[in-house]
């Protein structure tokens, strides 16, 4: 496993020419089927737009001597075996070098067997890895809004579990485990105490513009493509 740290200390992650995949669920897109992306108020409030679309942004105008090719295949309220079943029409046809993405919130709390859980997204990584040629990247550790009282902490509690699965197969798969949450909260932190308006989240557990440019920021940092 390669932690958010490597990088940083190492060259680019990302070599020119490569396809990048953003999988996963809500957190990375939270279009939904049949027809979610034309729905006006998912564009109002810039639910379209999310760390994935940042960090293609980004490496576009900061990398173009990458001229990397990206593609979005994550589909709001995704659980593992929603990835498992996309894989071959929503992922495979793009040969990725790379796959990041967000999973384990909709798993917790649609009480997917942990064990369940494991063994599917480690096929994943592995079919990511012999089918592609790719590796997986986990952007993962998110925490609930400190200021929303709604988001009990026990959920909280339970969808770390599966952050720490993730964290777990990346070791025993060779993935890139990226963990945001600790310095998105810290940042969060950071923010709210110059104005109790500046919140990163949109729902308490969804992020907006200023949430998700930060968590792009901290993907960019463990991928070493910043300069």
């Amino acid at each position: 496993m390669w932690d958010a740290g490597m990088a940083r200390k190492n060259s680019c992650l990302l070599k020119p020419g490569q396809s990048l995949v953003f999988d996963g669920d809500s957190l990375t897109s939270r279009r939904a089927p049949p027809n979610l992306d034309t729905w006006p108020f998912l564009r109002l409030m810039n639910w379209h737009w999310t760390w994935a679309e940042f960090c293609s942004e980004l490496l576009f105008c900061w990398r173009p001597d990458l001229n990397l090719k990206f593609h979005v295949a994550a589909v709001g309220g995704s659980n593992c075996r929603d990835l498992a079943e996309r894989f071959d029409r929503a992922v495979l046809p793009h040969k990725p070098d790379w796959v990041l993405l967000t999973l384990g919130g909709n798993d917790a709390n649609q009480g997917i067997p942990l064990a369940e859980f494991r063994k599917t997204m480690s096929g994943y990584t592995r079919r990511v890895k012999d089918e592609c040629g790719g590796q997986v990247a986990f952007v993962a550790g998110f925490q609930p809004c400190p200021h929303c009282p709604e988001e009990k902490e026990k959920t909280n509690a339970k969808r770390q579990r599966y952050y720490r699965a993730l964290k777990k197969i990346a070791r025993g798969e060779g993935a890139l485990y990226i963990d945001v949450g600790s310095a998105l909260r810290a940042k969060a932190e950071m923010l709210y105490r110059q104005a109790c308006c500046h919140t990163v989240y949109s729902d308490g557990g969804h992020y907006n513009s200023v949430g998700n440019i930060i968590i792009a920021g901290e993907v960019l940092r463990a991928f070493g493509a910043t300069r």
